[in-house]
C-alpha cells in the first residue's frame, strides 16, 4: 500500500453487486471501475464512492431513461454533500445515454465548476466520438464548451483522442485486467469460446455457423446472458456448440483457461478494448476477431491473434481452419497473446493515471481553490 498523498478524490461510476452470484448482469464497466477504485487507493488516495449500476439493460426503454435521470439527480446530490471535501471529481460512464451526455455530463462539469473542484472524466466504450459525430453544430458546441474542457477526459483507444484531435487533456487509458499468469504448453486448438453478452450483432449467429462444419474433435462453448434480440433457435440441434449458461466474473479466468481460441466477430461499431480480448491475452489464449472499431489496436493480425471479416461466417471459419492446420502459427498466436496481455496489465497504466490526478488536484489547491476538508 502507498503512503498517503494528501489527495481525497469523489469516484463516480457503476460498482458491480455487492453479493456474489447475483443474476445481476456485471459488464466490463463495472469491472474497470471497481478496478480503478482499488488502483487508486493502493496509491495512497482517499476515495469516497458514488454508485451509478445500472439495472439489467434489457428493461423497457422508458424504463431505463427514467432510471437514467434517478441516478442523474442521485449523483448530483452526491456531489453537493462530498464534493467540497473532495480535491478532485472522477467521473466514469459510457457515453451512450442521456446520463452520460448532454444533459448528464454538462450538468455535472458546471456543478463541479460551481463547487471549483476539477472534473476527470473516464468514458468506457466508444460512442463518445460516434454521439460527437452524429450532433449538430449546437450539440457539439455544447460538449466543446462544458464537459470536453474538464480537466482530464480519459478515452480507451488511441483513435478516440485522434477523433477530436489530441487535445492537451486527453489522455489514453486503454482496457486493463489482472488475470492470472497464463498457462504455459498449449500446442493444439479444439476447444472455442465465445463469451459476452449474447446481443446479435456481437457475432452470435455467425460464430455458431462457422463452427458447424469443424472436426469432430472440435467444440464451441457459449457463455454469456440472453438479450432481447437472442435467437436462441440457433442453437437447436447444432453439431459443435453448447450453451453453458451466465458466469460469475471469478469463473471466467477459470474458463479461459480451459478453451484454447477466444471468437470474437463483432460488428458493433463502437466497440474499443473488449474486456474478454483482454482476459484471453492475459490468460494466453488468442483471438479471433474482426477489425472493428478499436480492436485491430490490440488484436495483431498473425501476431496475437487472426483477423476476419465482418458479418461472414465463411471468413470466420476459414481463420479458425488454418489454426486447426497449422499448429505451428497456433503457438506463435499464444506466445504473442501472453505478451499483450502482460502490456495490459493496469499497473504502469494506474501510476499515469495516478500522476495525472495528483498534478490536478495541486493545481486547484495552488490556484487558491479551498483546501479540502479533513
Amino acid at each position: 500500500m502507498a503512503e498517503p498523498n494528501g489527495i481525497r478524490i469523489l469516484l463516480i461510476g457503476p460498482l458491480p453487486p455487492a453479493s456474489p452470484g447475483t443474476a445481476e448482469i456485471i459488464g466490463g464497466a463495472r469491472v474497470l471501475f471497481a478496478e480503478t477504485a482499488r488502483q487508486l487507493e493502493q496509491r495512497g488516495f482517499d476515495v469516497d464512492l458514488i454508485n451509478t449500476a445500472r439495472p439489467r439493460p434489457n428493461l423497457p426503454r422508458r424504463k431505463i431513461l427514467w432510471h437514467e435521470f434517478r441516478t442523474l439527480a442521485r449523483t448530483l446530490r452526491g456531489i453537493l454533500r462530498q464534493g467540497r471535501r473532495a480535491d478532485l471529481v472522477f467521473l466514469n460512464t459510457s457515453a451512450h445515454s442521456i446520463y452520460s451526455m448532454l444533459v448528464g455530463v454538462s450538468i455535472i462539469w458546471l456543478l463541479c465548476r460551481a463547487l471549483r473542484r476539477p472534473l476527470a472524466l473516464r468514458f468506457f466504450g466508444g460512442h463518445l466520438s460516434q454521439s460527437y459525430q452524429r450532433y449538430g453544430p449546437a450539440r457539439r458546441r455544447l460538449m466543446e464548451r462544458t464537459f470536453l474542457r474538464s480537466a482530464l477526459v480519459y478515452v480507451e483507444t488511441r483513435r478516440l483522442g485522434a477523433d477530436f484531435g489530441n487535445p492537451d487533456n486527453f489522455r489514453w487509458l486503454p482496457n486493463t485486467r489482472e488475470f492470472p499468469p497464463a498457462r504455459p504448453g498449449r500446442d493444439k486448438m479444439r476447444r472455442l469460446l465465445f463469451m459476452g453478452q449474447l446481443r446479435m450483432e456481437k457475432g452470435l449467429a455467425e460464430a455458431l455457423a462457422a463452427c458447424r462444419a469443424l472436426p469432430a474433435d472440435c467444440h464451441l462453448q457459449v457463455f454469456g446472458p440472453g438479450m432481447p434480440n437472442t435467437d436462441w433457435t440457433l442453437f437447436d440441434g447444432h453439431p459443435r456448440a453448447t450453451y453453458g449458461g451466465v458466469l460469475d466474473h471469478g469463473d471466467v479466468p477459470r474458463v479461459l483457461s480451459e478453451h484454447d481460441l477466444l471468437l470474437f466477430p463483432s460488428y458493433m461499431p463502437s466497440e474499443t478494448y473488449p474486456g474478454v480480448i483482454v482476459e484471453a491475452f492475459q490468460s494466453g489464449v488468442p483471438v479471433v476477431a474482426t477489425p472493428i472499431g478499436g480492436v485491430p489496436e490490440i488484436v495483431e493480425h498473425e501476431a496475437n491473434g487472426l483477423l476476419a471479416e465482418p458479418r461472414s461466417a465463411a471468413s470466420l471459419q476459414a481463420a479458425i481452419q488454418r489454426l486447426i492446420d497449422d499448429p505451428d502459427l497456433y503457438r506463435r498466436l499464444c506466445a504473442g497473446a501472453r505478451r499483450q496481455g502482460e502490456f495490459f496489465r493496469g499497473s504502469k497504466h494506474y501510476d499515469r493515471v495516478a500522476e495525472d490526478l495528483h498534478k490536478a488536484a495541486q493545481e486547484r489547491r495552488r490556484a487558491g481553490g479551498r483546501q479540502a476538508s479533513p
